[in-house]
């Protein structure tokens, strides 16, 4: 495709904006489970850099196979040659580079594709691109082979040449072979549009494992007056259909689209706009201003279909700011959801050009272009696996904002699910948890006890000179009541709530070093914006006349629905190398962009600097929607964790579920360690 084209149109592209709603956290009484399904955990501890830095500054385009004896080979552009690196250890170590197809008289080799045919010889297709306008130099489908893994290459097979013209030219090719030894090779390709802006997918055929090829060439895939682009074959798992995605623009962007045919029917039709053969692949389709381009699809030994792309929901809606979603579909390609990001990038950087590998484990290998972690474009990897979710989901612990208190080798979970106050459960390995024996109906703080009619919401417990506090939410105000058990009962003398002005919500009280103890709260005006207060030394109140703003909802992923009431919330502080870090979440709580980000500062006062790579946590990165409004603490072996609270299901919020997740400072280079999260250690709490 052309990039000067999509970056001309992405530029004009303004931001979704929806209809806003305030925040109000009401516990609901529904009884709904969350959604039985199947989701994609990235490890990144398996992070790898694959491009060979030697290789040059531009690094595109990777593509890894998995070859029989186990090892790995990636094929990649560098700096205008198809290049190739190797890995015997799966992928955690690669080989310097071996030039596949030099760039030459100022034709870069680019976009290869790899395939493996089952004699096991290796076929590299790549992409002729002339950086200077001739008549002489076209662009074109090249291929070469391989009969040793790699180790050497065959001389150049011209296959396909469309004009010497960039708008008039051909693109991306990707084959697949058929149980019959038929190999077909798909690729974009602009040559038949001289005076539009169209393309189509265009077909080649080999019956002899690629020493020759059709001379005439097919048109498989046409939408008239758009442009289909950068086809991916696979043949399915029931052997009788090949399908391949492609990005299409017949909706204003680009959007997934899955094209197919049996093997029975062989192409024998042209796959128009209207045909059946055609399907939006996305099971929640985006909106039609979103970029979602440069899909990728592979299957499971285990059927389910994996598909990529790069795409801008999320994030400032331009092809220089996606990233890679991964979602996942049926046996059939068809339905793909459960979205994820395996790599987690600024807002300012990109993931583009992306592909997939499934090892023979079913292992998920993401492969991506990024300039994330670099002043140049590279080839980054992360594995994943396919997991199930819970089975047993009657058993699913369903408490909002959650908070967890480690007292004496027991851990108590409190959280948001009563209107007649606060209930506790306990746990001895944060694996199985129960109700207390000795306390009826496990309620740690009842209504007329303490402050409070109502809206009973985000606890947070802590033991200050031997004896047990709560700081809570009833009535959006905050109060605080005591108890000698972390079972309780909390109570007031008193049932009365913080001073301050307006409607307060979700506290956090911090105890610093130098004895000063703050309260980290949210206030409600124009949006929930998180403050910060000095507490009095003995916590009965707060000192008037030191409350502080610490941040509001203005970046894009704090208020993805661009309503007029921004949403910032559920503070908690944590102090680190003399640095002080504010979790917080960000988006109404119902919204399925409900997310977790940080802000650090020097100072518990402020100013806060927003991490540019937020968010850490949301529904992207654990495949459940409304992640969010937690606690951090620390478990019986030293290792940080954040408990937070998902929607009950994709189309349901409440009751919210409680999971937990893995979190840890991670030393950089240069500049202050990056608070970051384990995706593939988040867990459903469940009751015993």
């Amino acid at each position: 495709m052309s990039y000067k084209i999509i970056i001309r149109v992405f530029l004009v592209l303004p931001f979704l904006c929806l209809l806003s709603f305030r925040s109000e956290k009401k516990p609901s009484t529904s009884l709904a489970i969350l959604q039985k399904g199947k989701h994609i955990v990235w490890d990144q501890q398996t992070l790898r850099k694959v491009s060979s830095s030697e290789a040059g500054r531009s690094n595109g385009y990777g593509r890894i196979i998995q070859l029989a004896d186990k090892s790995l080979i990636c094929v990649y552009e560098s700096a205008g040659n198809t290049v190739a690196v190797t890995s015997n250890d799966l992928g955690a170590s690669w080989s310097s580079t071996t030039t596949i197809a030099a760039r030459h008289d100022g034709i870069s080799m680019a976009v290869p594709d790899l395939l493996q045919l089952r004699s096991g010889k290796l076929i590299v297709f790549y992409n002729p691109r002339p950086g200077q306008k001739s008549l002489e130099k076209k662009f074109g489908i090249r291929c070469k082979m391989s009969d040793d893994g790699g180790k050497n290459w065959s001389a150049e097979q011209s296959l396909y040449d469309a004009d010497w013209q960039f708008e008039n030219g051909c693109w991306e090719p990707s084959a697949v072979q058929l149980p019959n030894g038929e190999i077909q090779l798909f690729f974009a390709n602009e040559s038949d549009y001289r005076k539009s802006n169209e393309q189509n997918i265009s077909m080649l055929r080999s019956a002899d494992n690629g020493v020759s090829w059709t001379k005439e060439r097919e048109v498989v895939s046409f939408r008239k007056g758009f442009r289909d682009g950068m086809p991916v074959p696979i043949l399915l798992n029931n052997q009788q259909e090949v399908v391949f995605a492609i990005e299409d623009n017949s909706s204003g962007n680009f959007k997934p689209y899955i094209i197919r045919s049996s093997l029975r029917d062989n192409w024998s039709a042209l796959v128009n706009g209207r045909n059946d053969n055609r399907s939006y692949a996305l099971a929640e389709k985006i909106d039609n201003k979103i970029y979602a381009g440069a899909p990728y699809l592979r299957q499971l030994k285990s059927g389910e279909t994996i598909l990529s792309y790069q795409g801008t929901e999320g994030r400032i809606n331009m092809m220089q700011r996606a990233d890679m979603k991964v979602v996942i579909g049926d046996q059939y390609a068809r339905n793909f959801g459960a979205k994820s990001v395996p790599f987690l990038i600024p807002a300012d950087k990109s993931c583009l050009w992306n592909s997939l590998s499934i090892l023979d484990d079913d292992t998920i290998i993401a492969i991506t272009s990024t300039n994330a972690h670099s002043d140049r474009s590279e080839i980054w990897m992360i594995k994943g696996r396919l997991v199930s979710d819970e089975e047993n989901d009657s058993k699913i612990l369903l408490m909002a904002d959650p908070t967890v208190f480690l007292d004496k080798g027991t851990y108590y979970l409190y959280g948001t699910s009563s209107n007649k106050g606060f209930q506790s459960y306990v746990s001895s390995d944060l694996k199985n948890w129960s109700a207390p024996k000795d306390l009826n109906g496990a309620m740690v703080l009842r209504k007329g006890e303490a402050f409070g009619n109502g809206g009973f919401w985000a606890p947070q417990v802590f033991k200050h000179k031997e004896l047990y506090y709560m700081a809570y939410t009833a009535d959006e105000q905050i109060a605080i009541a005591t108890s000698s058990s972390p079972l309780g009962p909390f109570k007031q003398k008193v049932l009365k709530s913080l001073s301050g002005t307006g409607k307060q919500i979700d506290p956090y009280l911090y105890f610093d070093g130098n004895g000063k103890v703050y309260l980290y709260h949210v206030k409600l005006q124009t949006g929930n914006r998180i403050f910060v207060v000095e507490m009095k030394a003995d916590l009965s109140d707060v000192i008037l006349g030191t409350e502080k703003e610490c941040i509001s909802g203005t970046d894009f992923w704090e208020n993805t629905e661009r309503t007029g009431w921004p949403v910032t919330e559920g503070p908690t502080v944590v102090k680190h190398n003399n640095l002080y870090y504010l979790i917080y979440s960000a988006n109404d709580f119902r919204s399925k962009d409900y997310a977790v980000g940080y802000a650090t500062s020097w100072s518990p006062l402020g100013p806060w600097q927003k991490y540019s790579g937020n968010p850490i946590i949301s529904r992207i990165k654990l495949g459940l929607n409304g992640s969010g409004h937690g606690d951090l603490f620390t478990d019986k072996k030293g290792a940080l964790k954040y408990v937070l609270h998902v929607h009950n299901s994709n189309v349901k919020v409440s009751p919210r579920a409680t999971g937990l997740i893995g979190i840890k400072f991670r030393k950089v280079a240069e500049g202050d360690d990056i608070l970051e999260v384990d995706s593939t250690s988040f867990k459903l709490l469940k009751l015993n």
